[in-house]
């Protein structure tokens, strides 16, 4: 393959279909994943795997709209071009430059996570100590080509999802009274301290914003669509297989949970499915599972950043950023936005070793997870253009490669649960914050754009040029390719 100079700002398509589907999903399965399923069994009960097939229902309504876009429109721009093509340059720098901002202050919060764990059994290692060596690891991943990135990355996320088979393989044994030092469980867990809802239905809905935090990261298969081998065989299957495998592995593993042990001794402070294993008699498999959450962590904390350079790159690309985040290596790496990205890493990790109340780490972690509403629904939004403006010019679904099944259904649904998610994070005091400070991280970019748009200085090529993509979804064994 030819390598690119410096000045093409051109990226490498080094991904193949394995590392897409493996970079989607360590973009959701972090340490959030080990640490947050206990917490929110907490504050719903034994019922909690309905929340997150609540959640599923969102993950499957954006990633269809997700996956008929880049199949159709594949590019490095991702939703951010689909947003500027689709909504307006004011929406798109608006989601571009949210994501952002919420990636990078996400990105040392699992720095912290490894160097905690680390700590736990290495005590010569402190924490922040820790939690350098996670971001040494990931910058030096971050910098290399990107078929290198996809490689580690897949090593780490099948690493996670074994732990997690092995996991849900366990708990069967244990719920069917085969292994273990209790007896079957059986509905003992799941109706005897409080009901299935302990906390009533309203408990399932009013963290519905949660939900949407926990599933963020799966967007990020959009961001891989520059770098893939043959986007439009490639994408379909990532799309279909990265929904059900996120839905999955969440829901499965969450059932379980409640089903071997009693839901009121889970929380936030430690991992569930060790907690699981523990009260069931097994201590070892228990510390083995802490030990994973340091390559889930790594894994996401990698996976974001990898998205977080990808989005500053193509906010450049689209003149929503300077010029020169646009460059690239020979090799195709986007070296000048990854180094912006992560010298601004680096200093909120910093900052954060400095913050012993941990106020600023709730902070802004808190505020990371209102970049994922907005960027979903704008996904949601661009694909019911898409399809409206393919109307007019006589295409229906079956022209597409692929295509978001009982549309519009997928579109309203996102959309409505979307914004019924924003609306909670308001209502209630905890996340409230993350409301608040997501307006101005949205709204600032979206000004500037407009108004630069409307005064007619902002006359940046586009990435996508739709007549071109009509006229290519007419063209002969378009179908067929």
């Amino acid at each position: 393959m030819e390598e690119k100079t410096l000045q093409d700002g051109t990226l490498n398509k080094g991904l193949k279909k394995l590392y897409v589907q493996m970079i989607s999903l360590g973009g959701v399965i972090g340490s959030a994943y080990f640490y947050g399923v206990g917490g929110f069994i907490e504050m719903t009960g034994p019922g909690a795997f309905i929340a997150f097939a609540l959640g599923g229902l969102m993950v499957f309504c954006t990633l269809y709209c997700l996956g008929e876009l880049l199949v159709a429109m594949p590019t490095t721009g991702s939703f951010i071009s689909y947003s500027r093509e689709f909504i307006s340059d004011g929406c798109s720098a608006g989601v571009g430059w949210t994501y952002w901002i919420a990636i990078i202050v996400y990105i040392p919060s699992e720095c912290i996570v490894i160097g905690t764990i680390l700590n736990m059994y290495v005590p010569q290692i402190s924490v922040f100590a820790g939690a350098v060596i996670g971001c040494a690891i990931i910058t030096i991943i971050n910098l290399s080509q990107v078929s290198n990135l996809g490689r580690v990355e897949s090593i780490l996320a099948i690493t996670k999802v074994t732990a997690i088979v092995v996991f849900v393989i366990f708990a069967v044994f244990i719920a069917l009274g085969v292994i273990g030092t209790n007896e079957a469980p059986g509905m003992t867990n799941l109706m005897d301290r409080g009901g299935f809802l302990p906390l009533g239905c309203i408990a399932i809905f009013s963290n519905l914003a949660i939900i949407v935090m926990n599933f963020a990261g799966v967007e990020i298969i959009a961001l891989t669509a520059g770098e893939t081998e043959n986007p439009a065989k490639v994408m379909p299957s990532a799309v279909r297989m990265g929904a059900l495998r996120v839905v999955i592995l969440f829901i499965v593993p969450t059932f379980l949970v409640t089903l071997i042990m009693p839901w009121t001794k889970c929380s936030y402070d430690t991992s569930a499915f060790a907690d699981a294993l523990a009260y069931n008699g097994f201590n070892a498999l228990s510390h083995l599972f802490n030990l994973i959450i340091i390559v889930a962590a790594l894994s996401c904390a990698n996976c974001n950043l990898y998205a977080a350079i990808r989005d500053m790159f193509s906010l450049s690309k689209e003149g929503m950023a300077p010029g020169i985040m646009g460059k690239t290596t020979k090799k195709g790496v986007p070296i000048t936005a990854a180094v912006f990205s992560l010298v601004v890493v680096w200093i909120i990790l910093f900052i954060y070793s400095f913050d012993k109340s941990g106020t600023f780490y709730s902070f802004l972690l808190s505020c990371s997870g209102v970049a994922t509403i907005f960027c979903w629904a704008a996904i949601c939004i661009s694909q019911g253009v898409f399809r409206s403006r393919l109307k007019k010019h006589g295409l229906r679904a079956k022209d597409l490669r692929f295509h978001t099944p009982f549309y519009p259904l997928p579109n309203i649904i996102g959309v409505f649960m979307l914004v019924a998610s924003y609306a909670l994070t308001a209502y209630f005091p905890d996340t409230r914050i993350a409301a608040i400070v997501g307006i101005p991280w949205f709204l600032i970019p979206f000004i500037i754009f407009t108004v630069m748009s409307k005064s007619g200085k902002y006359k940046v090529k586009k990435e996508i040029d739709f007549e071109k993509v009509i006229e290519e979804i007419k063209s002969p064994g378009y179908l067929d390719d």
